[in-house]
């Protein structure tokens, strides 16, 4: 129904994953935590909206601040990718500073995005439709562009949120607010909230130790985690680790997350062997 792909080696600073998308009719919604990453998605079938908004047919969904529901009408069907949290900010300027936004394609891409929506709605199958994005992104950041600077230009101000890169605390916060969209403390509390889902969908089995998740998260207490998960993903811990797990469930965004998660593990699990032989 939903398919998690590997994203190319020479795209893994950018893309965290390829998703394909196939939901039935039964399945009326899609639910998706808050969330530091973004999303590019061409939908090949069905209607979604989105707030009572309809999401374009090819669309850039921002990363958010909150859980979003996304309604479905009938089947949808749909490939995309989910973008590194800098990458969209780096590939297109008017991604910069944006969140809790969707935005057409062509509006970020300009008039060579016709071309390429075109191309993916007329590849043979789903791999060939993933390999016309993977493309379009490559093209996007080959030299000369900028956007490789731009890129390390975020992640600089990630690695700067304990010393604030020499600045005064209010001019580093409107400085991180204007490339990602939301203050330092935000972007933490969301990316751990993230980083804590993904862990208790790991966890072998059904029984999800609450107490050491939190520990290990780096959160005061379980509770603390607790109210941060229903606030920011919608649903209390066990009952969105009981959906994900489910095979037609609305939180099937989850699983997609926490395979994503795994395979950036395992990649530098093998980038730190290789470095050590």
């Amino acid at each position: 129904m939903q398919r998690f792909v590997p994203v190319p080696p020479d795209l893994q600073p950018w893309l965290m994953a390829a998703v394909v998308v196939d939901t039935p009719a039964t399945l009326a919604q899609s639910h998706f935590p808050a969330m530091v990453s973004s999303m590019l998605v061409v939908r090949l079938a069905g209607q979604v909206h989105c707030r009572g908004a309809l999401v374009p047919p090819s669309a850039w969904i921002s990363a958010s601040t909150t859980p979003t529901v996304y309604e479905h009408g009938g089947p949808v069907q749909a490939v995309g990718l989910v973008l590194q949290p800098g990458a969209a900010a780096a590939l297109f300027a008017a991604a910069l500073g944006q969140v809790n936004t969707m935005r057409p394609m062509a509006e970020l891409a300009g008039p060579r995005w016709a071309e390429v929506e075109c191309a993916v709605r007329g590849a043979a199958d789903d791999g060939a439709r993933l390999e016309v994005l993977c493309q379009f992104v490559r093209q996007n950041f080959a030299p000369p562009s900028p956007c490789e600077s731009r890129r390390l230009q975020g992640l600089a101000l990630l690695a700067a949120m304990g010393h604030r890169m020499g600045l005064g605390q209010r001019q580093f916060a409107r400085r991180f607010v204007a490339h990602w969209g939301m203050a330092p403390k935000q972007f933490e509390v969301i990316a751990r909230m993230n980083s804590a889902l993904g862990h208790a969908l790991d966890t072998p089995g059904s029984a999800v130790s609450v107490a050491e998740l939190a520990a290990d998260e780096g959160y005061y207490d379980q509770s603390h985690m607790g109210r941060d998960v229903r606030r920011l993903a919608g649903h209390p811990l066990q009952a969105l680790v009981q959906g994900a797990r489910t095979p037609v469930s609305a939180q099937w965004p989850l699983k997609v997350g926490v395979q994503a998660q795994q395979a950036l593990a395992h990649l530098q699990s093998d980038q730190e062997s290789a470095r050590r032989r």
